[in-house]
């Protein structure tokens, strides 16, 4: 399915890419290099972490055909040109930077392909670390890996929906969240964020390792509504300190 792929292997990480592409493939390996480290630090491995493959690929149609058929996702035909990247198990395939301009909707950044790379192998630690990828929240998971990659700090796309929300008082209820997956991407990471400062970061593995039927709130030991009101109190408070989100 990949065999006329190049390889380039390295330990327990495998990039997998066309002739012409070794500069996206090498640039791919650095950042899941280091993203595998601190993942690895942050969720506590005592155990390396299973070979990772990440496939590149040079058009829209080769990104559909590997995330349908050789992931085993269900996407429609022809994806979403906002579409660019697609985890399942211990394979990412991304559509590779240098398809971009006639494949996607984005311009190639190197520090916003960096955080993407990064952003997709959270969600491959925490499909290999959680009991139940299937019942885990949209907004969690998503804010797991926007707030973990830092996307939150540098990317204006997610950030500064969340300053206009919070500066004009009008922050989406979790319900409403959950229900859109552009607001899972916006919001999600301040819930996440507020979890870590408030619950510790052992919630948080807590969360991933434990939450087997999607009841996040179970697992804090908190009705959702009153979660609701403390997690909006609380980023009301935070946005008014700038340390907080620099």
């Amino acid at each position: 399915m990949i065999d006329n792929y190049l390889t380039l292997r390295r330990h327990n990480i495998e990039v997998r890419y066309i002739e012409g592409d070794e500069a996206s493939a090498e640039e791919t390996f650095i950042v899941l290099k280091k993203a595998l480290v601190f993942l690895s630090k942050y969720f506590c491995l005592r155990d390396p972490f299973p070979p990772i493959r990440a496939i590149l690929v040079p058009n829209r149609s080769e990104y559909d055909r590997l995330v349908i058929n050789l992931l085993g996702v269900d996407i429609e035909i022809p994806s979403n040109p906002g579409r660019i990247a697609q985890p399942q198990k211990t394979d990412i395939v991304f559509l590779s930077p240098c398809a971009y301009k006639d494949h996607s909707i984005y311009e190639y950044n190197p520090d916003e392909y960096r955080r993407l790379v990064f952003h997709e192998l959270t969600h491959v630690f925490e499909e290999y670390l959680t009991p139940d990828m299937e019942t885990t929240p949209r907004w969690w998971s998503e804010g797991l890996a926007t707030y973990l990659s830092e996307q939150w700090r540098y990317d204006d796309e997610i950030r500064q929906p969340v300053l206009k929300g919070v500066k004009e008082k009008c922050i989406p209820d979790i319900e409403i969240i959950e229900a859109s997956r552009k607001l899972c991407y916006d919001w999600g990471w301040t819930i996440v964020m507020f979890i870590e400062n408030i619950y510790g970061k052992e919630m948080i593995l807590k969360i991933v390792r434990e939450c087997n039927n999607g009841d996040v709130f179970g697992i804090l030991g908190e009705d959702c509504k009153n979660f609701e009101q403390k997690w909006k109190k609380w980023l009301l408070e935070s946005l008014g300190n700038s340390t907080n989100f620099a």
